[in-house]
C-alpha cells in the first residue's frame, strides 16, 4: 500500500490565494507564491511587477503559527496591494522629479498611510472573506 501525499502548506497557501483573487476581483493577476520565506519583517510581502499583471508573494516562518483568522488578514492585506499596485507606482515614478530630500521626506510618509489604508480595508474585509485551513507543517 503506498501511502498518501502530505498535503502542502504552499500548495494550500496558492489555492487560498487564488480564492481571494476572486473574492477581491483581481483574478487577472498571477499571484505566485514563493516558498522561501519572506526576508522581511512582516509576516507576508507581496511585490507587484510595475508593468505586468503579476506579483510574488512570500510569507515567513510565523505566518505558518498565526490564526486562521489572523492568517486571512494577512493575506487579504496583501491581496490588497494588488489593487493599490498602480497608484503605489505612479507615486514611485515621481521620486526624481522630487529630489532626493523631498522625497526622504515625503516617501515614508506615503508608504505609512498607504499602509494604514490597506490595513483598514483588510480589516473590514476579512470576515467576509473564507478562513484559510493549510495543512500543519
Amino acid at each position: 500500500m503506498v501511502a498518501a501525499a502530505k498535503p502542502d502548506r504552499f500548495d494550500a497557501l496558492e489555492a487560498y490565494v487564488s480564492e481571494l483573487q476572486e473574492a477581491l476581483g483581481i483574478t487577472i493577476w498571477k499571484v505566485t507564491v514563493i516558498r522561501e520565506a519572506s526576508d522581511v519583517e512582516a509576516w507576508a510581502d507581496i511585490n507587484p511587477h510595475e508593468q505586468a499583471e503579476s506579483a510574488e508573494l512570500r510569507v515567513s516562518y510565523d505566518f505558518w503559527k498565526q490564526t486562521p483568522e489572523h492568517q486571512r488578514e494577512i493575506l487579504a492585506h496583501e491581496m490588497l496591494h494588488i489593487v493599490t499596485a498602480r497608484l503605489d507606482q505612479t507615486v514611485e515614478s515621481l521620486e526624481e522629479a522630487f529630489g532626493k530630500v523631498a522625497w526622504a521626506v515625503y516617501e515614508p510618509q506615503y508608504v505609512n498611510a498607504t499602509e494604514r489604508v490597506v490595513d483598514h480595508i483588510a480589516k473590514v474585509l476579512a470576515p467576509n472573506l473564507p478562513l484559510p485551513a493549510f495543512p500543519k507543517a
